[in-house]
């Protein structure tokens, strides 16, 4: 197993290591593939987006560190749709760092997290094509709840009871 840390990530601080992190992992953000974004693009994207009428405040980006080197994130929303119910927006690791159980490790994180600021359901979604994350969210004990289309494809909102 690779020894990581998880902490929030310090945005003023570690930006351009996030900004670095993001660009590497093209295939993951498939978007990024043919157009270069900017550093506020990405910045906006994924460290200021809430869905309009939530707080900022309920948002918290951590990075996945290996010693100093900013290998993951988890983006996570607390109180969203409702309260009690937190919406995972990213869990990403460094394509080089997959297939390590680090990414069951955050989340496994995560789930302590949410229970202790007493949410009781986890969401998030996921494009049904992408077979391995729609998987491995099973694998989870998450359940499909919804699916929109979307620009990116078929969306599936997936859902766990805490």
């Amino acid at each position: 197993m690779i020894p990581f840390k998880l902490k929030l990530l310090d945005t003023e601080n570690e930006f351009n290591h996030f900004y670095n992190f993001i660009m590497r992992n093209t295939d993951h953000f498939t978007d990024y593939s043919t157009v270069v974004p900017s550093f506020d693009e990405v910045k906006e994207e994924f460290l200021l987006d809430v869905p309009p009428g939530i707080d900022i405040k309920n948002k918290e980006v951590y990075g996945v560190y290996m010693e100093e080197d900013l290998i993951g994130f988890l983006d996570i929303l607390f109180n969203y749709p409702n309260s009690h119910i937190c919406m995972i927006g990213y869990l990403v690791i460094d394509q080089s760092y997959r297939k390590h159980g680090i990414g069951q490790k955050v989340y496994n994180h995560a789930v302590a997290y949410a229970k202790g600021r007493d949410m009781r359901k986890i969401r998030l979604s996921v494009v049904k094509e992408n077979e391995p994350a729609v998987g491995m969210w099973k694998k989870q004990g998450f359940e499909t709840i919804d699916e929109e289309v979307t620009e990116y494809g078929t969306q599936l909102m997936m859902e766990i009871s805490l």
